[in-house]
């Protein structure tokens, strides 16, 4: 019980945290992530990124403002339940490393899911935090 509590505590103070996404169209989006993060084998600092879709081609590309980080991510598309219809991004966590898991850049949902890397495999496989946690970063409005 205690275990259940202290997870619903967390995921509610980690969504408090986030900072909303804005679309600037359906193929770009930009994001303020108040948390460093993993894209494919890259930690990405915390920070506002510009988050676009090449050429439609499932390669993502995240460059950060201050133009100091530039990451390309290979996705493949899926649907998932985008209930706000809105774009935004989502991570996961395990233990105190969060990895990119979905992009939305429209309202519809269709996403762009990120392979997970050996890393967060073997997170899984080892289990090393006992516990995931989805976060969600919406759009402002």
């Amino acid at each position: 019980m205690k275990l259940v509590l202290l997870a619903v505590i967390t995921s509610s103070s980690v969504a408090i945290a986030v900072v909303p996404a804005h679309a600037q169209s359906t193929d770009q989006i930009v994001v303020d992530v108040p948390f460093d993060f993993v894209v494919g084998k890259s930690t990405m600092k915390a920070g506002v990124y510009d988050v676009k879709d090449e050429v439609q081609s499932g390669i993502l590309t995240f460059t950060s403002r201050d133009g100091q980080q530039r990451r390309f991510a290979s996705t493949i598309p899926g649907e998932s339940t985008n209930d706000n219809h809105q774009p935004e991004v989502v991570f996961v966590r395990y233990g105190n490393e969060s990895f990119l898991s979905k992009v939305f850049l429209s309202g519809d949902n269709e996403c762009l899911i990120l392979r997970r890397s050996s890393r967060e495999n073997d997170l899984i496989h080892k289990k090393a935090s006992g516990e995931e946690l989805s976060l969600l970063i919406q759009p402002a409005h």
